[in-house]
């Protein structure tokens, strides 16, 4: 039963169940089984302390998770969310996508890719893919080499490891990366070939994962450390990496899809959502972040 759970959610939710467990073993309370009331107790005593709605509804999913019963549908705890939505109202953490342009175009200067260092190649083709496929850095740091299908039109891959939406019957996500000659610093599929061509010879025979670490021993880059890579490539840009993390790359893709008019199926099947999932327009679909001397500058133009 804990195999059921993610390594990262066992992680988010330690605290908070070390938390629950001191709270309920020091007064008498079963923390299998508690009552609304004192589940109720327990979160406000949480809220009193200064935690804000998430992390509350954050401790409400690890209780729910060990307790005997769905407290998530239990009336009372929900009407005290909604009391805590209003006394601390939360906004989304991003209200804006960035613009994908700038990004596109440093990166049109990082050519060939044989010329970089290995760290600058990591960085351009985490970046490129993030962009070009709107997958999760988790699922990037997920592509063996060993499913990497080249073809005349460009490169297919498979992701067969676990990853956040596998499931029994789901849809295990294929990457396909065509060869884009019109512009080729821009080409993701060479790029992908390029770089396995570039690590190969650090590559050790037992490393399958397309990303290498950048020092030795050389082993299988993390999702995290791509997140590095793609954070500092932002940061070179110019881009704000305090308020566009790693992740808004996910945002700006498939935002700038949908605004280019791309229709919102094949955005959901490229994302790995389903085909009835509205996790696009509750929490990705985001005006594309413009400058505002864009304004100034058509004004002024004779």
């Amino acid at each position: 039963m804990t195999s059921s759970i993610s390594q990262s959610t066992l992680k988010q939710y330690e605290c908070n169940w070390r938390y629950w467990w001191e709270y309920t073993h020091a007064r008498g309370i079963d923390t299998f089984n508690a009552k609304s009331a004192d589940i109720i107790i327990f979160l406000n005593k949480c809220f009193k302390d200064g935690a804000k709605y998430s992390t509350l509804n954050t401790a409400r999913s690890a209780i729910s998770l060990i307790s005997a019963y769905d407290i998530n549908e239990d009336g009372l705890i929900a009407r005290f969310f909604k009391g805590v939505l209003k006394e601390r109202s939360t906004k989304p953490k991003y209200s804006t996508a960035r613009d994908v342009t700038p990004v596109l175009s440093f990166m049109e200067g990082m050519h060939p890719l044989r010329r970089l260092k290995l760290k600058e190649a990591a960085e351009k083709v985490a970046t490129l893919l993030a962009i070009t496929t709107a997958q999760r850095l988790q699922t990037l740091a997920s592509i063996n080499i060993d499913n990497i299908i080249k073809s005349e039109t460009g490169i297919s891959v498979k992701i067969t490891d676990q990853i956040k939406t596998s499931k029994p019957g789901a849809w295990q996500p294929e990457l396909i990366l065509p060869f884009f000659k019109e512009t080729p610093a821009l080409c993701v599929a060479s790029a992908v070939s390029d770089y396995m061509d570039c690590a190969q010879k650090l590559r050790d025979k037992n490393v399958k994962n397309l990303f290498l670490a950048t020092v030795k021993p050389f082993g299988a880059a993390s999702s995290q450390t791509i997140g590095h890579w793609v954070k500092t490539l932002l940061g070179k840009v110019g881009v704000d990496t305090q308020t566009f993390t790693a992740y808004t790359t996910r945002h700006a893709a498939v935002s700038t899809a949908h605004k280019r008019r791309v229709d919102i199926t094949v955005i959901r099947r490229c994302a790995g959502w389903t085909p009835s999932s509205q996790m696009f327009f509750k929490f990705y679909n985001k005006p594309i972040q413009c400058s505002n001397e864009q304004f100034a500058q058509t004004i002024l133009n004779k």
